[in-house]
């Protein structure tokens, strides 16, 4: 293998597992040494997740992957601060939007000015963050207003690392110059990596007087590790048809040469066809967004993203049969763990 695999981290939702078997996979990641175990706000609450991860670890670094603004920054500092007691020194605060209708639709919040948005809310948590008992919090911004938030303890360190969920190179450069790394999205390949990402994250890192290399760089991806692979492909497939149908996925698309795909997910898509959605989502796109093979290929397309990224995030596709999930994050665990 010419490459040196990165950091592999993996996602641990609860979605169809028993908590027994969720606990038991994060102790499981945490003693074959895997470097991250994440997760989001897509189904559950992260912070409830992840305490309960932090009870059962001693070792693995701890990522919200992705927690969303709908939090308060208030809200979003305490339990950041009130986790950290569990896990010490092992959080890492990952910060996302979600799409539109996620904000509007469920939380009420108006999707205007995201950058603007992002940028206040993460300048925001760390005054938060570092909150002493001596010296309040006021802040007067566009999004967020504050005044005379105290705390009863100074913060158990200083700068809670805060990485960002990014798809769009808008929100990526913002990303380089604000926050301390990123965790891209499913919708990626590693030439868009290469050439559109990492080139869009220096550039906000060089407006804050950083480089590159100072910035923590992950992205998230399905993996399944299978001597089926035609089989995963087609849970794979049915996963990535909710972020190809938004915006996002519809640019990410067209920008990367796969504009007629695009069409054809949205035509079908307009008409209520699902079918024709999966259809119109080949095994060229699959491919380029998603790990799939035995151990030694998995690893082997793995070690591709060494030289580009820091660490990874693997996830097994929500669609993959109840019955098979366990056992899948399992194999995940197995691959890519070095104890």
């Amino acid at each position: 293998m010419n490459n040196k695999l990165p950091g592999v981290g993996i996602t641990l939702d609860i979605r169809k597992m028993s908590k027994e078997d969720i606990l038991s996979l994060a102790q499981e990641a945490d003693e074959a040494g895997l470097h991250a175990i994440g997760v989001g706000d897509g189904a559950h609450d992260s912070f409830v997740m992840l305490s309960g991860y932090a009870a059962v670890t001693k070792r693995i670094r701890l990522v919200s992957s992705i927690a969303t603004w709908t939090r308060t920054p208030v809200s979003m500092a305490r339990a950041c601060r009130t986790l950290d007691y569990l896990c010490p020194g092992r959080l890492s605060l990952g910060l996302g939007s979600m799409p539109q209708h996620f904000n509007e639709q469920f939380h009420g919040i108006p999707y205007k000015s995201p950058l603007k948005r992002m940028n206040e809310y993460i300048e925001l948590v760390r005054l938060l963050w570092n909150a002493t008992p001596s010296v309040p919090v006021d802040y007067d911004g566009e999004f967020y207003q504050v005044k005379g938030y105290r705390v009863n303890e100074p913060p158990p360190y200083e700068n809670l690392p805060i990485t960002v969920g990014a798809t769009r190179s808008r929100m990526i450069d913002l990303t380089g110059e604000i926050a301390d790394g990123v965790i891209l999205n499913i919708i990626h390949s590693l030439p868009w990596i290469r050439d559109v990402a990492l080139p869009a994250l220096a550039n906000g890192a060089k407006r804050s007087g950083r480089s590159l290399e100072q910035l923590d760089k992950s992205v998230n991806f399905y993996t399944v590790v299978t001597d089926e692979p035609e089989k995963a492909r087609t849970a794979v497939r049915r996963s990535l048809a909710f972020y190809l149908s938004m915006p996002y996925g519809q640019e990410w698309l067209i920008s990367n040469g796969f504009a007629g795909d695009a069409e054809a997910i949205s035509a079908a898509r307009a008409i209520g066809d699902k079918k024709g959605v999966l259809d119109a989502i080949s095994d060229q796109i699959v491919d380029a967004m998603a790990v799939i093979g035995t151990p030694s290929e998995c690893q082997a397309r793995i070690a591709e993203y060494g030289t580009l990224m820091d660490w990874v995030l693997l996830a097994v596709p929500p669609a993959l049969p109840a019955e098979e999930e366990v056992d899948a994050l399992r194999r995940i665990i197995k691959t890519f763990g070095s104890n």
